[in-house]
């Protein structure tokens, strides 16, 4: 008997140190994955240049090859400059960059060829849980559609969309209201209406409306709201919703949506 409970208590040791040995891997794969994730973004966050906002004038600065131009705005707002070309040199799927001041939200986005292939991609193309933030592969790559879509990763390391969490608070919304979108093209302020937590069955993520079905969209986004806005959306207005992972329920997700301007 002696003997029996021997070989029981030492077959149980063994299992819970493989489980404990398994668990230690885990967290190491996850860590390590965060920091090459982290450190990938940090190798290309030269590409962009990000001056401070001054109250005096400033001439029109020209973005570098394949850039906006970058203007002060009647708000004295000076847009970051990006470098597209280097980029695209990287990654010819880069599509934008999108910005919102006071948060870590400071990213290329990119445009696959599905809404898969990003989820688990590095803006280099690298396999990691981190992946890239990404435009919905059903949109046109110049924001013309009345609804565009950009995906990215609730991290729990703070980073890619995760502070879009913090925008279930008024004050934190009061405090950044505009995100600022660079393309290639043109530049964007990104004027925040709504934000609020969808079930994959809600029509979220729809980018095919009427105009009628677009005002109601519209209208139960800021119903929906868990802050308010003093942005009114027609129906005529591009519309730009971010989208991120939510825990209220199981595949709940955080979406915030702004006007285009």
């Amino acid at each position: 008997m002696k003997l029996k409970n021997k070989l029981l208590l030492g077959g149980l040791t063994a299992v819970l140190l493989a489980v404990m040995s398994f668990s230690a891997w885990k967290i190491w794969v996850i860590r390590s994955e965060y920091h090459t994730g982290e450190a990938a973004y940090e190798d290309i966050s030269h590409m962009i240049s990000l001056p401070q906002k001054t109250a005096e004038p400033q001439p029109p600065v020209i973005n570098k090859p394949a850039g906006a131009e970058t203007l002060p705005d009647e708000d004295d707002t000076v847009w970051p400059e990006v470098d597209f070309a280097a980029l695209r040199e990287i990654n010819p799927d880069i599509v934008a960059w999108i910005y919102i001041e006071g948060t870590k939200v400071n990213y290329p986005i990119v445009q696959g060829e599905d809404n898969s292939y990003y989820l688990k991609h590095l803006f280099s193309g690298e396999w990691n849980g981190s992946g890239c933030i990404f435009l919905d592969f059903r949109n046109d790559a110049s924001f013309a559609d009345r609804h565009s879509i950009i995906y990215g990763h609730h991290m729990k390391n703070g980073t890619m969309f995760t502070d879009l969490d913090k925008y279930k608070k008024q004050e934190f919304f009061d405090e950044h209201p505009v995100a600022l979108l660079i393309t290639p093209d043109k530049n964007y302020k990104v004027e925040f209406f709504a934000g609020y937590v969808a079930a994959p069955r809600d029509d979220a993520w729809e980018i095919g409306f009427t105009e009628a079905e677009f005002e109601v969209w519209l209208q139960n986004a800021a119903d929906r709201s868990c802050f308010t806005s003093e942005i009114a959306p027609i129906a005529s207005d591009r519309i730009l919703t971010l989208s991120t992972c939510s825990y209220e329920f199981d595949d709940a997700r955080f979406v915030l949506v702004g006007a285009l301007r």
